[in-house]
């Protein structure tokens, strides 16, 4: 067949080729069965996608690669499901953001080129048109496939990988699909997300027979069918109903995800970074804090985090015996100080911008230059510079042993007692008690209560199409840290100013995570912090420079660094204005402030 099509392409009008017709695949009837068949669909369906972009890849006039693209991108979207999960570094390089790469470090010059989709996507729509750009993005994209082709992935398909993929396939809609991060330019993600659930209803299909309750398979099917026709309804990119389409679409499948372990009798073999048992991405319960920690680390308790909080606000620890955690982070702040620039321990101001520590722990690195992976380093970079604490942990240690307060507490909670690493993780254990979840936005698309406003719903909406917020500040968390693996945290080139000027601004001095990677395509690159609480943690920015999210959103709406005539070649944000409205800047806002957590007393000393 796909010889055939070769044949088809090369002699007559590219358009005059139909497409594989789908043959039915009935259900499987036994384990054996079920991943014959399923190996069997994605086979089929790297095929058809082979075909589209060889299409592609031959077509000579723009509408045809358009019209080709589009075939071989909803192809692409049948794939992602299996692809993602059995081949995500081969997914990746189909399916990342059109940006150079550098690795840092010793190869800190050596730039890998932007390829895959996206980056063909934007070869696509330029003005001047270069086919042979094209070809030589299709030409990756055929041979990537082709390798999957020629070594299918799925080794060993059980039922829990089927759950884990379908999970991790509704949060990557949920978090990066319909954000339109994958469509950036073409804005074809709400077509393209139909595809996901059209291949998740194929595969759940094969599974019919594996159900002992028949009504749940039903469900399944209705549920994926409904998702289907909610994107086959919305009209546009910009007019989809996100808010409604997780709400009313998403969380009950998870639901019936949590319902079809129990009547296959699945047991995980493994924690994961999401709760199994979750009935919604936006809980309290949702994130397992302990697939967050360092492996050395025990596991979270009330007891060690108890612990760790009176630490947290105890100044003894520190060489002035004055500075103390909260003194940058202040819970009534949302766990920031309101300072443009945080102050040290002589009270003069440092370089950057203290950012809160609510969810600081669902992230894969800390500092807005990234340069510790988890917290407890970063409490060590605390304990050990000059500015801050300017002591070690030896003399921690020796004070501590010295503490009626704290001694037999360490000597119950840790077999080692007081040393260096139960210190930083008594601290760091606190800090991952800090997710709250619990703000009206998550309260109301958890349907635990029915307050939000037309201008809220209008804003998340927004936030996550045409504003595309989304595509840095990732949903859940609306942080860097990427799904639906959650093991990096992004950073981003925005072109911040170094005082507040709409133009012929001049960029900060402070290059971010250069100092770090020394790498130029991380000169001024700073981690994407949480909009989570973004109502009481002003200013904003690393610098501080903006006192109000007006202020914020007015740069983003110009096209960020770019927008006020700062010139940067690396600048990660797009730079083209968004077009947003006042009403519609207004209604982003509103949205944001509804991310506002509940923080009790129990969040104080």
């Amino acid at each position: 067949m796909l010889s055939l099509f070769v044949i088809c392409i090369s002699f007559l009008f590219p358009y005059a080729c139909k497409k594989t017709p789908e043959t039915v695949i009935a259900p499987a009837k036994d384990t054996t069965e079920i991943t014959t068949a399923i190996k069997a669909q994605f086979t089929k369906d790297i095929a058809i996608c082979l075909q589209e972009v060889l299409a592609l890849r031959e077509a000579t006039k723009k509408d045809s690669i358009l019209y080709y693209f589009k075939e071989s991108r909803l192809a692409f979207k049948r794939l992602e499901p299996i692809l993602s999960f059995y081949n995500s570094a081969n997914y990746y390089g189909l399916n990342k953001a059109n940006l150079p790469k550098v690795d840092e470090g010793d190869n800190a010059e050596k730039v890998i080129e932007a390829s895959g989709f996206q980056a063909l996507e934007e070869a696509i729509v330029a003005t001047e048109i270069d086919t042979i750009a094209i070809r030589a993005y299709a030409n990756d994209i055929y041979r990537k496939l082709t390798l999957e082709q020629n070594h299918n992935s799925i080794l060993k398909h059980t039922d829990y990988k089927f759950l884990w993929l379908t999970r991790q396939a509704l949060v990557r809609v949920m978090s990066l699909g319909i954000a339109g991060f994958d469509s950036p330019i073409l804005l074809q993600s709400i077509p393209e997300n139909r595809e996901v659930f059209v291949s998740l209803a194929t595969y759940f299909k094969i599974y019919e027979t594996h159900f002992n309750d028949k009504q749940l398979y039903k469900s399944w099917i209705t549920a994926l069918e409904n998702a289907q026709k909610a994107f086959t309804n919305a009209e546009n990119f910009d007019a989809f109903d996100r808010y409604g389409f997780i709400k009313d679409n998403l969380h009950p499948m998870v639901s019936l995800w949590n319902q079809t372990v129990t009547d296959w009798e699945v047991e995980f073999p493994l924690e994961r970074k999401l709760n199994y048992e979750i009935d919604s991405f936006f809980d309290a319960a949702t994130f397992n804090p302990n697939a967050f920690k360092p492996r050395y680390s025990p596991d979270v308790s009330p007891e060690i985090a108890q612990l760790g909080k009176e630490l947290f606000f105890d100044a003894s620890l520190s060489a002035s015996g004055t500075m103390n955690c909260a003194s940058c982070h202040q819970p009534e702040k949302a766990f920031t100080d309101g300072l443009r620039f945080s102050k040290d321990n002589n009270g003069d101001f440092v370089q950057r911008n203290s950012p809160t520590l609510l969810y600081a722990s669902l992230q894969q690195s800390q500092f807005y230059d990234a340069r510790v992976e988890n917290l407890e380093n970063q409490i060590l970079d605390v304990i050990n510079n000059e500015k801050e604490f300017h002591v070690n942990t030896d003399l921690i240690i020796k004070n501590l042993e010295n503490s009626s307060r704290y001694k037999k507490r360490f000597e119950t909670l840790y077999k080692q007692g007081i040393d260096h690493k139960s210190v930083r993780n008594a601290i760091a254990t606190y800090i991952r008690t800090l997710t709250p979840f619990n703000s009206k936005f998550d309260r109301n698309i958890s349907g635990k209560e029915n307050t939000f406003t037309e201008e809220e719903t209008l804003g998340f909406n927004l936030f996550m199409g045409k504003g595309k917020c989304a595509t840095c500040h990732f949903a859940p968390i609306f942080n860097g840290t990427v799904p639906p693996y959650f093991t990096e945290s992004e950073l981003e080139v925005l072109g911040v100013p170094d005082v507040k000027s709409w133009k012929n601004a001049t960029i900060d001095k402070d290059v971010g995570r250069y100092n770090v990677a020394q790498a130029e395509l991380k000169r001024f690159a700073f981690k994407t912090p949480t909009v989570r609480n973004a109502s009481k943690t002003a200013p904003y920015m690393h610098n501080g420079v903006y006192d109000t999210l007006e202020e914020v959103l007015k740069f983003y709406n110009l096209g960020g660094g770019s927008g006020i005539d700062i010139s940067l070649e690396n600048q990660t944000l797009p730079p083209d204005p968004l077009n947003l409205t006042d009403e519609e800047l207004n209604a982003i806002i509103a949205f944001i402030n509804s991310l506002e957590d509940k923080l009790d007393e129990t969040y104080k000393l």
